[in-house]
């Protein structure tokens, strides 16, 4: 724990120093080293990786730079391999070991090392084969390599992305129970962060980002260029990681939405990404319990992003309460700044009215207006609404774009912090009880809870009290919010 009352706190000792990093392969083994060490000290985070790669419960132990023969035994010289790392659990009589493959920075896993590897865990009768690298993993979990399907030796890949996330949401949800094992969590997921141990990097759209940009101004843009399919995976890929980053600030499960066949085939969800007509790229993030879902659209002609949360609207009640019903839930002194629009969709068919997200606080009725100014019809309600922030794309650096991603991902919390964790899905009121009897049925021979003559209460029975609810009640209802909050200070 760091001191708050010497000059020297921020000099505290590192229980894994980032510093004098010369080269990519001693930041491997540092990053190797270090993950293997923290899974082993850490139960809590050695049995979340573990479970997450198909393993057992039980006692964890880990090795580095174990020597092996690939070919042993088949009469032709073997190959010496030295995988990075090694995982054993033992529980019982049993064992579940495998081995684990490690890329840092830029370094991406190969086709090759990946295939030697695989026919090595099979001939050791290994239980999986686990890479880790800065590439984002396949919806399936699968690394982004081609894998053997004839050898039954599961394939597991983790993003460092995604290891930081699983270390953060147990670190943030207190779930460390051990003083100690929670501070060297901490200290690995500040080495993790640290840009000297140069293990992750910033995720960019790739090396034709400039080229995409410069065909969407001059509407050139081809669904079938290998330069617009290029961004399109980089931006599959930048979507995991952002909901990797939300999962972690919010210690809830944050998703890509994707359909099955897309979950099955990454190249069907690059290509459904990308709208090259309109010239967007698109992706959709699910948070539980979140009103809806939070759309992001980067529009390339105009170089711009917006985010949009579409939420259902009330299903009972006025014209004006259901619109009211949205207007209580949005806080001026949060909403991001810029141009951030409401828009209803009306149950009159093609009826779409919008206006200024302020201009709405200040008169709800202006949403009820059409674009000739003409009020929307009394028996039309809105079916569902939009809040829509629009801003500018930043400016990438140089030949990186990672620039653009850090800025899309900055507005992707304050339109999370400022609109999405304060709106609540409307819930509509119970059913009424009527306890009126209708005119002419006969009274009943017992009055409700009493005896026959005495008004004695019947054993056996509790005394029931039906009332009825009070007619001046609000028209809707809203139910207690669960959606996760995100502190604007959520890092510190």
């Amino acid at each position: 724990m760091t001191t708050q009352i010497t000059p020297w706190a921020e000099h505290e000792v590192r229980l894994f120093p980032s510093v004098h990093v010369s080269s990519e392969r001693e930041a491997e083994l540092r990053a190797t080293a270090s993950l293997l060490a923290t899974m082993r000290a850490v139960s809590e985070f050695g049995r979340t990786i573990v479970k997450l790669a198909g393993g057992p419960a039980g006692r964890l132990c880990c090795f580095t730079e174990v020597p092996f023969q690939l070919g042993k035994g088949t009469g032709q010289a073997p190959e010496y391999l030295r995988p990075d790392g090694v995982l054993t659990v033992e529980r019982g009589k049993t064992r579940w070991d495998a081995l684990v493959e490690v890329k840092v920075g830029t370094a991406n896993l190969e086709q090759d090392q990946v295939d030697r590897y695989h026919r090595l865990a099979k001939q050791e009768r290994l239980q999986a084969l686990i890479t880790v690298s800065n590439q984002p993993a396949q919806a399936n979990g699968s690394p982004p390599v081609n894998v053997d399907g004839r050898r039954s030796i599961p394939v597991v890949h983790f993003s460092w992305e995604r290891l930081l996330s699983e270390a953060q949401v147990l670190s943030r949800k207190k779930e460390v129970s051990d003083s100690d094992q929670k501070w060297m969590l901490d200290e690995w997921i500040r080495y993790v962060e640290d840009p000297d141990s140069r293990i992750i990097v910033a995720p960019d759209l790739g090396s034709k980002w400039g080229d995409v940009l410069g065909a969407a101004r001059t509407n050139a843009l081809s669904p079938s260029s290998p330069e617009l399919q290029d961004v399109a995976r980089s931006w599959v890929g930048y979507l995991r990681k952002a909901a990797l980053r939300l999962r972690a600030k919010l210690g809830v499960e944050v998703e890509v939405r994707m359909s099955r066949s897309e979950r099955e085939d990454s190249e069907l969800q690059a290509r459904n990404v990308v709208n090259a007509k309109e010239g967007t790229l698109t992706g959709i993030l699910r948070v539980p319990d979140a009103a809806g879902d939070i759309t992001i659209k980067v529009i390339l002609p105009s170089q711009s992003v917006q985010y949009i949360l579409q939420v259902a609207a009330p299903t009972e009640g006025r014209q004006a309460t259901r619109v009211n019903w949205l207007s209580r839930q949005l806080r001026e002194d949060r909403l991001p700044t810029g141009e951030l629009a409401v828009t209803a969709d009306w149950t009159i068919r093609g009826l779409i009215t919008t206006v200024g997200a302020r201009d709405f606080l200040e008169d709800t009725n202006r949403l009820c207006l059409d674009k000739a100014g003409a009020s929307v019809p009394r028996d039309a309600n809105p079916r569902s609404f939009q809040v829509v922030w629009t801003r500018a794309l930043s400016k990438s650096r140089g030949r990186s774009s990672a620039p653009v991603l850090k800025g899309i991902s900055d507005g992707l919390e304050e339109f999370y912090h400022g609109v999405v964790q304060d709106i609540v899905p409307f819930v509509p009121k119970a059913p009424r009880l009527d306890t009126k009897k209708p005119e002419g049925e006969a009274a009943s021979q017992y009055s409700v809870g009493a005896g026959p003559a005495t008004g004695d209460v019947v054993p056996g029975h509790e005394l029931i009290e039906l009332t009825q609810q009070d007619p001046t009640a609000a028209e809707s209802s809203f139910a207690q919010s669960d959606t996760p909050t995100l502190s604007p200070n959520a890092d510190e």
